[in-house]
């Protein structure tokens, strides 16, 4: 439990909740487009999949949403990070709430985007990739974020606000689509606040991954 804040702390936090948002923006993009570029700019495939998922997309972002984190839940003004391990009853809901978010998630694409389901492959790079980059986005939105605003606002008011900025950032998909991500992001607050714990919405999160993208 943290304790009730005042008026200027909430402030403080959700100063440093914007802060760590927008680090997905310009620096995040400047270290992505500067490695790329002295790359030679490599084309998207193989170990140039994993590298950026590793290094490049929301690495920044998860450190400083670390950082922050550590130093506000250390006030006591937010919670503390929980990485608690998993236990059966908490994976089989992660797995099952992924399994329901990759089939409505498919349904939307094969009705929606025609033509952009394709025969199933596996690009064992993605997959590799994601398991760093899906940690990272867990961190920052079912982590920090999901703290910071439920701190300022109560817990399902962050967990709405935190699941718009979820999906507001996959802006390379359709508006509905990223509607969708939002209520993806929904269902992983509602793992956290159930089991305590990052690792369930990790978990979901590279269930539905590891359905969707060999068709996609």
């Amino acid at each position: 439990m943290t304790a009730k804040l005042t008026l200027v702390q909430k402030a403080v936090v959700l100063a440093a909740a914007v802060a760590v948002f927008l680090v997905n923006g310009k620096p995040s993009e400047v270290l992505r487009d500067a490695v790329l570029t002295g790359f030679g700019k490599p084309a998207y495939e193989g170990v140039w999949i994993l590298i950026p998922h590793m290094f490049l997309y929301s690495t920044l972002t998860a450190a400083a949403a670390m950082a922050a984190w550590w130093l506000l839940a250390r006030k006591g003004w937010i919670a503390r990070p929980s990485f608690a391990g998993l236990t059966l009853r908490s994976t089989v809901a992660a797995v099952l709430v992924g399994l329901v978010l990759a089939a409505v998630s498919l349904g939307y694409i094969h009705f929606a985007m025609a033509g952009a389901i394709h025969e199933f492959r596996v690009d064992p790079w993605l997959a590799g990739a994601n398991l760093f980059s899906n940690l990272f986005e867990e961190v920052i939105f079912r982590g920090f974020l999901l703290a910071a605003l439920a701190a300022v606002f109560g817990f399902w008011p962050g967990a709405i606000l935190s699941s718009i900025a979820f999906g507001s950032v996959h802006s390379q998909y359709p508006i509905e689509l990223q509607v969708l991500v939002g209520t993806g992001g929904l269902a992983w607050c509602w793992l956290v606040r159930t089991y305590k714990s990052l690792w369930a919405p990790w978990v979901s999160h590279m269930v539905l991954d590891l359905v969707v993208d060999p068709f996609v």
